[in-house]
């Protein structure tokens, strides 16, 4: 008897068991699939044509603000079934559109869709006072405004071509096929499968009965749904601040990068590169390898002087020189290296020699210094890698240590010449780190994805002490006299003040990068800036006028 009821009893927990995992299941496919079987009978019940022009996540600034410029717009959906007079719909439709009615006559041949133009309210209003039968004015989602943001590290879409494409994305959950537009470069690329949609936000349908007799009285009906399949990309960047930093570098940068942290945190607010692309064409019968898509943000380039503010911290850090350590310069005639200024400064100041940008001084003090202690350094700033949080870039062959240890000139590299290489994000953290008393942090880029209701953020680095406290407040210090009385006084941001490097590289036969580093206002710092332009004329000259621009239009006080 005892037998026969354990297992009734086992049988009772087993029925149990299966109908809480029915049950689960039933849950699961009401609140979070339901929205995916809800268009799938749609389709089933109507000819339906998607109003989202790609079905995918948003890419957002931290503020919730798209930097695809994404929006809603009137458009229009076509049923060629329900129009009875082709030509004279065609007419109407060409004189309000202003297109040739030919073309609005083939495109109203074959099945329901949405034509590719772009309405204004008057014209919105005269497509309906028209009234034609199988001629809807509807909602749809654009991807692209027209003027999107940080193109370059948001990416673009193109069109799945290839069998080894569509393998490499077939894999996981969702489905692709030959035609689907996906992600190409930028975040659109690494995010590729948290950013597809399964199905489209809107869509506009005719209700058909048995015999494919449209329903009388239901017209054109639009239905708005969820998409529990995408997620929405959040990033660091302030569209605010990038919106500043591009509208500078549109008139003074026609080749060159722009990155704006914020201050300690190593969050990045703006990055841009000139020249740029829209994206909205990028993936029409491009490959992505022209001057406008090449990401010089994150490219590395000969820095110059600007190593200097790294030189300096290793130096001071390992007790090798003081800020008021005695030296001499020769100018034109050094025995190491000649100065910029031909004329010699004579007796100098460690401080006022990186005030001043003096390479006979940062000669000297790189080979006191040695080349392994300095590369310590030079990999302890993270300068070896150019990934940021969120945003994975491989490493750059060209800035492994390997590249260094060759038996190239330490003084060439003690100035920032020779083989070495840094990217403008990997400047600004240098000059976050010593803003942060010593401490390195990796630049954050992706702050995290929302999907629905529930919001991951990707968390900060948590840092390393490169350089001591101490060692930092002075660099901070040069860094400020530079500012005030050096090199980089046209840097000088009048009312807030600022502190930074200047940087003229040779970067090839009359070429020269030029650079400037540095953060604002000098107290209480918000904001470190680079500016770096290829084919300048030199730091102070070119990237100085720029980073003060920027500063002084995020601070507040215009130009």
């Amino acid at each position: 008897m005892d037998r026969k009821k354990r297992r009734l009893g086992w049988f009772f927990c087993g029925t149990c068991l299966l109908f809480c995992g029915l049950v689960l299941k039933l849950a699961l496919v009401q609140l979070k699939e339901s929205p995916v079987y809800s268009y799938c009978a749609f389709r089933q019940q109507a000819e339906v044509v998607p109003l989202e022009e790609h079905p995918r996540g948003g890419i957002v600034d931290r503020n919730g603000v798209s930097l695809t410029g994404e929006h809603w717009e009137k458009g229009i959906v076509l049923f060629p079934s329900l129009i009875a007079d082709e030509e004279a719909v065609a007419a109407g439709l060409a004189a309000i559109l202003e297109v040739p009615p030919k073309k609005l006559q083939e495109q109203m041949k074959g099945k329901p869709r949405r034509l590719p133009y772009r309405l204004n309210e008057r014209q919105a209003a005269l497509v309906r006072q028209a009234s034609w039968p199988g001629v809807a004015v509807v909602p749809v989602k654009r991807r692209y405004g027209t003027r999107p943001m940080a193109v370059h590290v948001t990416g673009y879409l193109g069109k799945i071509d290839t069998v080894a494409e569509w393998r490499r994305l077939d894999r996981g959950e969702k489905r692709y096929h030959f035609g689907d537009s996906v992600g190409k470069a930028g975040c659109e690329y690494y995010y590729e499968h948290l950013l597809k949609g399964t199905v489209p936000c809107a869509a506009a349908g005719l209700y058909r009965d048995a015999r494919g007799i449209p329903v009388p009285g239901l017209g054109v009906q639009v239905r708005k749904q969820a998409d529990p399949g995408r997620a929405e990309l959040v990033l660091t960047l302030d569209a605010r601040v990038q919106h500043v930093v591009e509208e500078v570098m549109d008139r003074h940068i026609p080749q060159g990068a722009a990155v704006v942290l914020e201050a300690y945190s190593g969050d990045i607010l703006a990055v841009a590169s000139r020249p740029a692309f829209n994206p909205a064409a990028a993936g029409a019968g491009t490959d992505g390898a022209g001057e406008a898509f090449f990401n010089r943000a994150f490219a590395p380039y000969p820095p110059g002087s600007i190593f200097k503010i790294v030189v300096a911290a290793a130096a001071l850090n390992e007790g090798v020189v003081r800020p008021e350590t005695g030296f001499f310069c020769r100018g034109a005639g050094d025995s190491l290296v000649r100065c910029w200024h031909a004329a010699g400064h004579g007796k100098i100041t460690f401080a006022r020699a990186f005030a001043q940008s003096c390479n006979p001084v940062f000669a000297r003090v790189g080979l006191a210094l040695r080349k392994n202690r300095l590369l310590d350094y030079y990999r302890a700033f993270g300068l070896e890698e150019r990934y940021v949080v969120g945003y994975p870039l491989p490493r750059d062959r060209r800035q492994a240590l390997t590249s260094y240890l060759r038996p190239h000139n330490l003084v060439n590299l003690s100035i920032g010449q020779g083989p070495l290489l840094l990217t403008p994000v990997q400047v600004a953290a240098v000059v976050n780190t010593i803003l942060r008393d010593g401490v390195y942090v990796r630049p954050r880029l992706v702050k995290g994805f929302r999907r629905q209701y529930r919001v991951e953020e990707l968390p900060r680095d948590t840092g390393r002490q490169v350089v001591s406290a101490e060692t930092a407040r002075l660099v901070r210090g040069m860094m400020a006299e530079a500012a005030a009385a050096g090199t980089a006084c046209r840097g000088y941001v009048e009312g807030w003040g600022s502190a930074g490097k200047t940087g003229s590289a040779e970067a090839g036969a009359d070429r020269v990068c030029a650079w400037f580093a540095g953060y604002a206002p000098l107290e209480e710092p918000r904001y470190v800036i680079v500016v770096m332009l290829e084919d300048g004329e030199s730091g102070a000259h070119d990237a100085a006028p720029v980073f003060r621009e920027i500063a002084a239009r995020l601070l507040g006080g215009g130009l």
